[in-house]
């Protein structure tokens, strides 16, 4: 009995013993894994936090995208989108509204001014999950109404009595907003317009071209301003217009041409050159004495008219080589 209790008790140790050993192997065996865990709760994401949307004309618009994702892994709920200014609007999905894990919903911002200056605002959200908060910036600019001229003075210099010249005039909206013409006035003697009638509407940046006139009734220097009138201007836009009437015109001075000629130097000792010059009236003429330069201005030519030119070589004996080749001068007419 004794013996069999003891071999009992040693079985029994030896069952103990290796229970720990089978415990130790199965945790060693997975001392690297994690148990798995899974998120029972929705996630809220925005794309941006801030928006700025810089400087709009009051009366126009300008739109951003805000992204609100859900990075959980149970749906979510978009309760509501609360703007603090009614200077920004949003449009997008009806509340409430669900989004499925990894998925988006997009709301489309708006910035309407309605007022001059610089102005925030902010989104609020609230949602199954949380709260969240968009900040909005903005600046409004009042339109504003600008004429350009092209040009801004005209010159009609002289002109014989009763006689008439005309320039063209463009006027251009650079301003933000449309432009009536109310009319438009004259200043200065002998000075007028055309192709420009009150209530003509020019659209920002449209451009139209008018003429501006000038007939002198008496003699002498004029001077004056032609005036563009808008009730959207500030001022009219002007521009200052001169000339002068004449019984008559000053012939011009006749313009003088030349001929300047250059040559290489002779090969042979010699003491200087000759030119010589064919008018068409049949064959060359000599146009110089004998000169020691390797250049010769002909300022005999005429108007209309078409020259040849040819050089010789002269020694200190007197003989002459034989023509260069000769060149053509072909002089304008005035």
């Amino acid at each position: 009995m004794f013996s069999r209790h003891s071999n009992y008790r040693s079985l029994g140790s030896i069952a103990a013993v290796s229970l720990v050993l089978i415990s130790a192997l199965v945790l060693a065996g997975c001392g690297s894994y994690t148990p798995h865990t899974s998120s029972s709760t929705a996630g809220l994401s925005l794309s941006a936090t801030s928006f700025n949307f810089n400087t709009v004309m009051i009366g126009q618009s300008t739109t951003q995208t805000l992204h609100i994702t859900n990075t959980g892994a149970t749906p979510l709920t978009i309760n509501s989108l609360a703007l603090s200014s009614t200077q920004f609007a949003f449009t997008g999905p009806s509340f409430p509204r669900t989004v499925l894990p990894a998925q988006r919903v997009d709301y489309t911002i708006s910035f309407v001014p309605t007022t001059a200056g610089s102005t925030s605002a902010s989104i609020q959200i609230t949602s199954s999950v949380s709260n969240a908060s968009v900040s909005l910036a903005g600046v409004g600019e009042k339109a504003g109404a600008a004429v350009q001229v092209t040009p801004s003075s005209i010159s009609f210099g002289n002109l014989l009595l009763q006689s008439t010249a005309t320039q063209n005039v463009t006027l251009k909206n650079t301003g933000d907003i449309n432009i009536t013409i109310n009319g438009v006035t004259v200043a200065g003697a002998g000075f007028g317009y055309s192709s420009l009638s009150p209530g003509y509407s020019l659209t920002p940046n449209q451009s139209v071209t008018f003429q501006v006139w000038f007939r002198p009734q008496t003699s002498g220097s004029a001077s004056g301003n032609v005036s563009i009138l808008s009730s959207n201007l500030a001022s009219p836009a002007s521009i200052s217009v001169a000339g002068a009437g004449v019984t008559s015109l000053s012939s011009p001075t006749p313009i003088q041409h030349s001929v300047t000629l250059n040559w290489g130097p002779s090969a042979s000792s010699v003491v200087g050159y000759r030119v010589y010059r064919d008018d068409g009236a049949g064959g060359l003429s000599p146009l110089s004495q004998v000169i020691p330069n390797l250049t010769y201005t002909d300022s005999t030519v005429v108007s209309g008219s078409t020259y040849q030119y040819a050089v010789t070589s002269v020694d200190s004996a007197g003989d002459e080589s034989s023509y260069s080749n000769q060149v053509s001068a072909i002089i304008p007419t005035p």
